[in-house]
Order: structure tokens, then C-alpha cells, then sequence
């Protein structure tokens, strides 16, 4: 418990009255707010009422009551599966008929959501679906056995977690919830298709999830009295104790047939209730009797560590600060007030006066980051109940279009949540079931990834590339001031040393191998005057050889190789110059200055460019989503994206930002890495998709929705990503 200093109040003698009178005031405003802030964990105080034709029914309507059929509230058994120790559930059943004739099968259906729940590990969430769902099956059998007459209904699930209510619906239930401001109504409204419930194997679930303060109630409404308007309950939800409640809602119910189950939710249970009994199993033998057990009290008790963080200890960050500062107070009016025995000087009145005036600005300030922050925690709330029900909402559905546009709201949310609160394990899950059903639906592969390097805030990495041979060696580029940075590494690139630095205002780069021309292999740069620059490994020397006719260049983005000619894409001139091996240097041809094309390739949207190395086929990437293969021969285009999408891919190209040609001769694959639809795509030479990987981050999301260039070294699969100023590695898992 954060303690609040108080004392300071006593040792203002000499400050003005009024100055004293404020201060005294803020303090015990201060120590007021500390209390306010440091709730304990909730308990439950739950109270049920069955009235029959304006009768109450024998043992009902007290808080101390026997079960009425239908309802349950029920603590946590003693041997619950993992993380339902401390979950409390509540249950309101209607099914169709007389209450009597469904009494037996009512606590049948409550026994197994009892038992499906607590047997269930996982979120709160997806185990009171699956308890759900598995009464609804038990339910639906009975009903298809044609044993009886057909039962349908409406029923309402609540489970009570430390200080957070998670509710499920389906069929006409109504649950209604108090704060000391008003009531909500959940649904708050009516839904535009009702399934009942045992009807159909398909549910129409609706979710919802709250944070309590001390003081809430929750109404669990029979659908009988759903017509009444919301605010006929506002003596049974609002500023009110569960007694108090039950009695109003006598007087509400009338002369009328109805089942409420009533819950308090307090940070004190009264102390005049019986300990909370242990979890019932369920009946076993014949169904002689429509009597239920009797339903045992759930009073929280306080659990100390283990739990999300809540309204309350969202905010005990600033009531810490409050306890501090209140110390700090204490301390300087102390100093600024020296005991009348040791001097008859009068005290300078500046320091009161500006104590005065900023002690109420202080607390404003601290007053408005609690209800910022008050704010976000309930914006979390929001935020994870749209994601589950944008996931029920997918799993239900049978177009696949809804689905991935559901699937693809739920990414947009946890997007969303990482600014409020990074890191929360709730998000992280159901972002994970996204991203598994879009894999599933795109017939993704997913990759697991891992950071090899991070350089300093102020490096943007734009380029990668890997050294051939057995010595490993990996470069990368900084588009910031094109730097070229060469890491040495194992043979497998996985293990980096710290980097060197090589090279500066650099555009692209590629490795170059030994052949005719080159005598050394080496990392080939391009750098903005037209110069191409070699830095040889072996030896750590580097050479510089000019490019002619440069200066007709406009804006050159990336380079390519192929059988030791060197190619220069320039978005600006809409060319691919061509230079052509001279030793270690190249020279241009008048009369061959540039690939030539039969139709316009609009290379001014061009993004990226590679060669294959055993008939000089051309690849060009456009940022809005095309990809051409040239048969520069005959300069025709031999495949685009619309043959792709007739081979095997399933979702378009949305912004790739890079292409390579990865592999030697006929083993040789093309790799694109499309950040707006978070793949890398693995495609055929004739065309044919052969895969598509997505990773997942280190934080969870998506690793190439961030990518800006990557490198393949295959045997086994690593695909090395630069994203910001890390250097990533995905594999398969």
C-alpha cells in the first residue's frame, strides 16, 4: 500500500493563514487521491431472485439463497486447468417451456459449461467459447434426437478476472451493468439476426469486455423483462448495495415470472458472509429432482502478483508520484518553517505564495495523467474486445474475402494497441491467430526471426548483401549518408562481428566474382558521381573506376550484373544504361548505350532490376505492385503479375521494394519482398509461385511489412532482412 506523508500540516506556524489553509488542503487532496488510486482486487457478492406469477419463489431472493434452475455462480474448483484458479462464473440460462419441466436439463447444460470452463486452458475468451459452443452441441443433439420437445434459449456468460468482466452472449440475452454514472445495456443493441440457442450448430456470439471499479453491479436479465426500458433499473445498478437492489427488483418484477441473478462487485466483502464453498462436480444418477444445489458465493480474495494491469494500477504510477511529492512538500514547508524557539525573524512570504500557486497547477497536471491514463486502459479494453469479435465474426464467415478483411481489422487494432501499450500478452495472442489464419488463407509459410545486428538510432539500413564463398561476410547500406558497412561472419552469415566501415555516399551495391575481366571477387558500389567503387576482401583495398557518358545520368537507383556487364537503372532518364567489362573497369558503347524494349517499360515507377545469369532474361519491379520478365533477346515479356495470380498466388502484389535472383543456372529462383502484404514470394523462372514466407517480429508483428531490402542463402533457407537499423535472419521453424 503506497503511504501518503501528512504531517507537514502541523509545522506551518508562521506561514499566512490562508496560505497555510491551502496547503494543509492540497495535502489532504493529495493523500485523498493516493487512497483513491490503490484499490485492492475485486470480490463478488452475488444475490438471485426468482419470482413465479408475482410469487418468490422458497429460498430465493436473499443473498444467501438456493440455487435457482438456470442460473450459476460459481467459483473456481479445486483443480482448474492453468490461469482459471481465480476466475469466477457467472451463467443466466432461459430455455423455451415451463421452468419446472426444464429445470433438470438447465443444470445439465450449466454443469457442462462449469466443468468445459475450468477444464480449459488459453483466454478467458476463446474458454467460454469452447464451453459455449459445447453445451450448444449437447443441447442441439438432444433437440435432433426427437426424445422430447424441442428446447431452444438465450444465455449469458460472465467471468469475473481480479478487476476485469468478460461476457458472452447469444439468443435474446440481456445483461445490464451499473457504474456510479449509469447503466450500460449489453447488448446495447438489439442484434440484427438472433440464433437461439440449441437450434443451430452456428452461434451468433457477442463479446464484451469491462473494467470494474468498486460498485458495479451486474444484472443478469431474464429475457422476459427485456422489453423494460434501461433506466426502470437504475435503483438496482446505481450508487446501491446488492440487498438494496434485490429488494427494488421485486418491486420492478411485480406480478410478473422472472430469474435475475444480481452480483455486487466490491473492494470489501461483508463480513457477515459465509466462507466461499468448494466447486460442486456435477450430479450423476437419474434426474429425479428439478431442485439445484445449492450456489456458492464467490468473494475474491486479493491476488498479489500474476494479474494484468488494471484501471487502478495503471494509474499507481502517479500515485507514487503523488506520495512522493506530498513527502517532498512535507519536507520543504518544514525548512521554510524553523521552530519558533530558534528565531523571532520574520519568514519570507515568497516562498508560500509561490507554493500556493503552483501546488494547485501541480495537481492538475498529476489529475489529468490519471484520466489520460484511465482513458488508454479503457481504450485497450475496446480495443481487445474488437479483435475477438472481429475473429468470431471471421471464423464465421464462409467468404474468404470477409474473412481476411476481419483478420485484417484485427491487425489494424493490435497496430493501434502497441502505442497504447506494448507488449500485452491478450494482443499479442489474437494477433497471432490473425496472422495464422491469413497464412492459411494465402498458403503462407511462416518464418520464425531473430535480430543479428543493431547499429545506432540515426542508421537507416536500405541494402544488403552477402559475400560468395566459404568465409561468410555479409555488407549493408545506409541510406542516410551512404555509408557501406561490412560485417565479417561465419560461413553460415549467423554469427556478425562488430562493422567496418568501407564506403560513403554509395547508391547500390552487389557482389562481384572473379571471371575474364576481374581478377578478385569483391563488393561492387555505385556511388552518386557516377563511380564505381570495388572493395576486395582479401586484401581490404579499394578501387575507384569513373563510368562514362555518367553525366547524361538523371536519377540511378540500382544496378544489376550479368556475364560481367554492368547494368544502372535510372528512374529518371527511364533507361537501363549498359556498361560492358574492361579489366576491372567498364567502358559504354556509342551504339549500345542501353537495353532497348519493343514496348514502353515505364521504368520511371521502376523500384528494382536483376538479370539471370545464364541467358540474360530481365526482371523489373514497379512499386505499384507489376513485375515484368523480359526475354531481352526478343524483348518481349514472357510472364507479369497477372500470369501470377493465374500460378499460385492468391493475394496481389501491393508496394515490393526489392527482387533478386537467388541460385545458379536452371536451380536459379526469384525472390520479391512485397512489405504492403507483409510476404516474400519465391517465384519460378516460367512464372510459377513456388512459395510465400512471412516472419513475425521480435515485438509480434509482422517483420516484412517493415522491409526495405533482404539477401537468400539457401541451403538450409535464411533470409536476411534490414528493416530500420537492424539486421534480421528468418528460417523456418
Amino acid at each position: 500500500m503506497i503511504a501518503c506523508q501528512t504531517s507537514a500540516g502541523d509545522q506551518l506556524p508562521r506561514l499566512r493563514d490562508g496560505a497555510r489553509a491551502l496547503l494543509r488542503a492540497t495535502i489532504l487532496h493529495l493523500t485523498g487521491m493516493c487512497a483513491m488510486l490503490t484499490h485492492m482486487d475485486l470480490q463478488a457478492v452475488t444475490a438471485q431472485l426468482y419470482v413465479l406469477d408475482g410469487q418468490v419463489q422458497t429460498g430465493s431472493g436473499s443473498v444467501n439463497s438456493t440455487a435457482v434452475p438456470g442460473l450459476l455462480a460459481q467459483s473456481p474448483p479445486s483443480k482448474a486447468a492453468r490461469g482459471r484458479e481465480h476466475d469466477f462464473l457467472f451463467v443466466h440460462l432461459s430455455l423455451s417451456g415451463r421452468i419446472d419441466e426444464t429445470a433438470v436439463l438447465a443444470q445439465d447444460l450449466l454443469d457442462a459449461i462449469s466443468q468445459r470452463y475450468y477444464q480449459s486452458s488459453g483466454s478467458v475468451t476463446a474458454a467460454l467459447r469452447h464451453a459455449l459452443l459445447g453445451a450448444n452441441e449437447l443441447l442441439l443433439r438432444l433437440n435432433l434426437s426427437g426424445g422430447g420437445p424441442t428446447r431452444e434459449g438465450a444465455i449469458t456468460c460472465a467471468v469475473l478476472r481480479q478487476e476485469e468482466l468478460f461476457i458472452l452472449q447469444t439468443g435474446e440475452s440481456v445483461a445490464l451493468l451499473g457504474h456510479n454514472f449509469g447503466i450500460e445495456r449489453l447488448p446495447a443493441h438489439p442484434p440484427e439476426r438472433i440464433t437461439p440457442f440449441g437450434r443451430t450448430a452456428g452461434l451468433d456470439i457477442r463479446y464484451s469486455h469491462h473494467r470494474l471499479q468498486p460498485g458495479d453491479m451486474l444484472l443478469l436479465l431474464d429475457p422476459r423483462l427485456a422489453p423494460l426500458p434501461t433506466h426502470t433499473f437504475t435503483p438496482v445498478l446505481v450508487d446501491t448495495e446488492v440487498e438494496i437492489g434485490l429488494a427494488q427488483l421485486r418491486d420492478i418484477v411485480g406480478n410478473d415470472t422472472a430469474r435475475l441473478l444480481l452480483v455486487e462487485f466490491t473492494d470489501e466483502a461483508p463480513a457477515d458472509l459465509p466462507e466461499l464453498t468448494p466447486h460442486l462436480p456435477g450430479r450423476k444418477g437419474k434426474r429425479e429432482t428439478a431442485v439445484a444445489p445449492p450456489i456458492p458465493q464467490p468473494i475474491r480474495e486479493h491476488q498479489a502478483a500474476g494479474v494484468e494491469t488494471s484501471t487502478r494500477r495503471a494509474t499507481a504510477g502517479a500515485a507514487m508520484g503523488l506520495s512522493r511529492f506530498t513527502g517532498w512538500l512535507a519536507a520543504l514547508i518544514g525548512r521554510l518553517s524553523p521552530p519558533q524557539s530558534t528565531t523571532t525573524e520574520p519568514v519570507s512570504y515568497a516562498w508560500s505564495t509561490l507554493i500556493a500557486i503552483v501546488i494547485p497547477v501541480i495537481v492538475a497536471l498529476i489529475g489529468m495523467s490519471v484520466y489520460i491514463q484511465r482513458g488508454q486502459v479503457q481504450r485497450m479494453a475496446e480495443i481487445r474486445q474488437g479483435m475477438a469479435q472481429a475473429l468470431v465474426q471471421a471464423q464465421d464467415a464462409t467468404d474468404t474475402a470477409v474473412q481476411r478483411a476481419q483478420y485484417q481489422t484485427m491487425l489494424t487494432l493490435a497496430v493501434e494497441a502497441d502505442t497504447l501499450r506494448p507488449g500485452d500478452s491478450e494482443v499479442r495472442r489474437l494477433r497471432q491467430q490473425a496472422f495464422a489464419a491469413l497464412d492459411k488463407l494465402d498458403g503462407v509459410q511462416r518464418l520464425s526471426a531473430r535480430i543479428l545486428y543493431t547499429y545506432n538510432n540515426n542508421v537507416n539500413l536500405v541494402r544488403i548483401t552477402l559475400q560468395d564463398g566459404l568465409n561468410g561476410g555479409l555488407y549493408t547500406l545506409d541510406g542516410t549518408d551512404g555509408a557501406v558497412y561490412r560485417h565479417e561472419t561465419d560461413e553460415n552469415y549467423l554469427n556478425l562481428q562488430a562493422p567496418t566501415r568501407i564506403a560513403s555516399r554509395i547508391l547500390d551495391m552487389f557482389w562481384r566474382p572473379r571471371g575474364v575481366s576481374a581478377t578478385r571477387d569483391g563488393i561492387a558500389m555505385l556511388n552518386d558521381s557516377g563511380t564505381l567503387l570495388t572493395y576486395y576482401p582479401n586484401l581490404g583495398d579499394t578501387r575507384s573506376v569513373p563510368l562514362g557518358l555518367a553525366s547524361e545520368w538523371q536519377t540511378p537507383i540500382a544496378i544489376a550484373t550479368y556475364n560481367e556487364r554492368l547494368y544502372v537503372l535510372d528512374v529518371g532518364a527511364g533507361k537501363i544504361w549498359k556498361y560492358f567489362p574492361d579489366g576491372d573497369g567498364f567502358l559504354a558503347k556509342d551504339d549500345d548505350r542501353a537495353i532497348a524494349f519493343r514496348q514502353e517499360p515505364e521504368l520511371a515507377l521502376a523500384v528494382d532490376l536483376d538479370i539471370y545469369s545464364e541467358d540474360a532474361s530481365l526482371l523489373v519491379l514497379y512499386g505499384n505492385g507489376r513485375i515484368r520478365y523480359h526475354d531481352t533477346r526478343s524483348s518481349l515479356i514472357q510472364w507479369d503479375e497477372t500470369n501470377l495470380m493465374q500460378n499460385g498466388l492468391v493475394t496481389p502484389l501491393v508496394s515490393p521494394v526489392a527482387a533478386k535472383m537467388v541460385g545458379r543456372g536452371l536451380n536459379t529462383s526469384i525472390y520479391v519482398a512485397d512489405p504492403g502484404s507483409g510476404r516474400i514470394i519465391k517465384i519460378a523462372r516460367s512464372g510459377t509461385v513456388l512459395a510465400q514466407y512471412r516472419a513475425t517480429h521480435v515485438n509480434g508483428q509482422e517483420l516484412f511489412a517493415h522491409i526495405r531490402d533482404f539477401a537468400v542463402a539457401e541451403t538450409p533457407l535464411r533470409i536476411f532482412v534490414v528493416s530500420g537499423n537492424q539486421i534480421y535472419v528468418a528460417t523456418l521453424e
